[in-house]
């Protein structure tokens, strides 16, 4: 399934359009998130960079959350894996809430924000 969201995701790149990954939790989540992506990953980045969402403490949340947004209807072979979405980040039609999928297509390379 993940080659065909890569496959997807090029797709739209090639099209001239972006998509968006954003990593939200609270600072003790986001923290070791961050260390682990600056350790693997080329780019640095922080607790104020786009794409990353820092919790208060008291936030009814209990761990890291990844999420894919995409400008486009997702391939049916795809579409179950995402859900409208209208409100937040509304110019994307359709996001991915997967931490598993979404770790590894930032192991291939893609990256927290503006893809």
């Amino acid at each position: 399934m993940i080659d065909k969201l890569i496959d997807f995701l090029r797709d739209i790149s090639s099209k001239g359009n972006s998509f968006f990954i954003e990593a939200e939790g609270k600072p003790g989540a986001i923290n070791n998130f961050i260390i682990n992506y600056n350790a693997t990953h080329r780019g640095r980045i922080d607790d104020q960079s786009e794409g990353i969402i820092l919790l208060e403490n008291n936030a009814n949340k209990w761990g890291l959350e990844l999420r894919l947004y995409v400008p486009e209807t997702p391939p049916t072979a795809l579409l179950k894996m995402f859900t409208r979405n209208t409100v937040y980040r509304s110019e994307y039609k359709y996001r991915l809430n997967d931490n598993g999928v979404i770790s590894e297509l930032l192991k291939i390379g893609y990256k927290i924000g503006l893809n």
